[in-house]
């Protein structure tokens, strides 16, 4: 796997200073390096993939606080790290919301050895969750297993659904997806989705999705969005120029998937068009609940249904 670092200084000789350091003290992992010296080159550099940022606080055009907003953003599941000659006491903490990994003094005796150790843990611990999760994962997941969705009926149900929204939107394909703790598994399709596979979910748009409070995620280009632009080659080869979710939500409140449009050129989204997926996403919740109590009366969604 390739891991890639951003490293931000307007300083160039200290910035190469940083950078030989860390390929020096990094080697067995052979990290990919990039560099930039404000936060306009660190928004052009930074992409999904960025597994670390490396930060100075002051900067031309800003200050880190900038650059790691821009980093939550477009690779949310990065580590920042503070690397500066900047007092702490003078650093606005509040600005960084909690992103930052640490606070790395540039002037401290062993600032190189600590800034590698920051970036070699938040690698491995990165690698260990490579897609964002919920707050509530593990209740959400809890949730998802306490329904029935191996039914043949079920699926049949919700195969009418995906029918219903490839047709209203006009599109070749459609699915409802549940995302696993790992992967993204496909309960009805409709079209060439009926020949995918499972996906991991670092690979999936939806496990994206299940993180919007408004509980729909439009997508108009996806080689124009950062968290799916590395990707986009395979994502248009699957017909997936354009995206359209609604999420399946618990009486709880809780997610346990999507109801998902496609289509192979880009597309915007009205408000009706979010609005009428989130209807049918409903349905389809509705189906799933239903099943779940003709199939077996089991406890779902922690209560009695």
């Amino acid at each position: 796997m390739s891991y890639r670092i951003l490293c931000v200084d307007g300083d160039p000789a200290a910035r190469e200073e940083t950078v030989g350091s860390l390929r020096t003290e990094l080697a067995d992992i052979e990290p990919v390096i990039e560099t930039a010296g404000s936060v306009a080159q660190a928004k052009s550099a930074l992409t999904a993939d960025t597994t670390v940022v490396i930060t100075e606080y002051s900067l031309a055009d800003g200050t880190g606080a900038d650059v790691v907003a821009a980093a939550d953003e477009v690779a949310p599941d990065a580590g920042c790290i503070l690397y500066t000659d900047v007092d702490p006491e003078t650093v606005d903490t509040d600005s960084f919301r909690g992103s930052v990994t640490e606070y790395v003094g540039k002037g401290s005796v062993f600032a190189v050895e600590r800034l590698s150790q920051l970036v070699r843990t938040t690698i491995e611990t990165g690698a260990q969750r490579s897609y964002p999760v919920p707050d509530s994962e593990g209740s959400r997941l809890a949730a998802l297993r306490s329904y029935n969705l191996d039914s043949d009926e079920l699926r049949s149900s919700l195969d009418r659904i995906t029918n219903l929204a490839a047709s209203h939107f006009e599109v070749d394909i459609a699915s409802i997806n549940i995302i696993d703790e790992h992967s993204q598994e496909f309960l009805a399709c409709y079209g060439d989705a009926r020949d995918w596979e499972t996906m991991d979910r670092e690979n999936s748009i939806c496990t994206f999705t299940i993180l919007e409070d408004e509980h729909v995620m439009a997508v108009e280009d996806v080689r124009e969005d950062p968290r799916f632009a590395s990707r986009s080659g395979g994502l248009i080869d699957l017909g997936i120029q354009s995206y359209l979710g609604a999420n399946l939500v618990t009486p709880s409140g809780l997610v346990i998937g999507s109801l998902c449009v496609y289509d192979d050129k880009t597309r915007t989204f009205s408000a009706n068009d979010k609005a009428y997926l989130r209807e049918l996403a409903a349905l389809a919740m509705e189906q799933i609940i239903l099943h779940a109590r003709l199939d077996s009366k089991i406890v779902v969604d922690g209560g009695e249904q």
